[in-house]
C-alpha cells in the first residue's frame, strides 16, 4: 500500500521527526481518525540501514518486527528445493513482515533482503505495546495486520490464477519505475519464470503495447 499526499500537520513536527514523515503519512492515510502523539512514539522507533543484498531476516530466524521502508527497496522471498521464489517487493512507504510469526515469537518461513541501498523502520514488541495502550491503537494494529494479510492473499491468488505475462503487465502499469530498479533475476523469480524466459516475455509485451 503506497501513499504520497502529506497532511498539513506534518510541517509542525519537530526537526528530529522529519526522517519518519513518510510513516506518519502512512498512519494518517490508513486511519485518518487516529490521534497519536508522535513525539512520544518517535523515541521508540528504530531504523536500520541495509546494503544491497543484505538480509534483514532470513528463513528460520525469529521475525521480531514489522517493517516499513523509508528508502530503497526490499523483497520478501521463500525457498523451495533450494530455489528462490520472490513474493513481494517493498519500495518506499510500504509495510512488510511476517505478522503472525512476529506475534507468536516463532521462526519465519520468509527471508527479507535489500534489493538496493535501503533504510527501514523496525517496529518491535515495545512499539506494539505502545500502540496497544493508547486510544484506538489496537484498531490501528488490526488495520496494519489486515493490510499485510490482504497483500499476501492477493499475491497468492495472482500466483494461482494469473499467467506471468499478466503479472508483468500489472507491474508495468502500476509501478513502472520500480521495474527499472529490480535486478532481472529477482523479477524473473517474482514472475515465476526462468531468467532466460524473461527477455522473451518482455519482447512479447512490448510488441503488444506498440501494435
Amino acid at each position: 500500500m503506497i501513499f504520497t499526499e502529506q497532511p498539513k500537520w506534518l510541517s509542525d513536527l519537530k526537526l528530529g521527526c522529519q526522517m519518519y514523515e513518510s510513516f506518519y503519512t502512512f498512519i494518517q492515510q490508513l486511519f485518518p481518525d487516529f490521534k497519536i502523539d508522535f513525539l512520544l512514539l518517535e523515541p521508540l522507533i528504530k531504523s536500520k540501514k541495509l546494503h544491497r543484498g543484505e538480509f534483514l531476516v532470513q528463513e528460520g530466524e525469529v521475525c521480531n518486527f514489522v517493517g516499513f521502508t523509508l528508502k530503497g527497496c526490499l523483497r520478501t522471498f521463500v525457498l523451495k528445493n533450494g530455489k528462490e521464489y520472490t513474493l513481494f517487493f517493498h519500495p518506499e512507504q510500504q509495510t512488510f513482515g511476517d505478522y503472525e510469526r512476529f506475534q507468536k515469537y516463532q521462526p519465519t518461513r520468509f527471508s527479507f533482503q535489500a534489493v538496493e541501498e535501503s533504510e527501514v523502520i523496525i517496529f518491535d514488541h515495545q512499539v506494539m505495546q505502545f500502540f496497544e495502550t493508547i486510544p484506538q491503537g489496537q484498531k490501528f494494529l488490526r488495520l496494519v495486520a489486515e493490510d499485510l494479510a490482504f497483500s499476501l492473499r492477493d499475491k497468492l491468488l495472482s500466483l494461482f490464477l494469473d499467467p506471468p505475462e499478466e503479472r508483468y503487465l500489472n507491474l508495468l502499469q502500476t509501478e513502472p519505475k520500480l521495474l527499472q530498479r529490480i535486478p532481472q533475476h529477482y523479477l524473473a523469480s517474482y514472475l515465476g519464470i526462468e531468467p532466460q524466459s524473461l527477455s522473451r516475455l518482455k519482447r512479447r509485451v512490448h510488441q503488444k503495447v506498440i501494435s
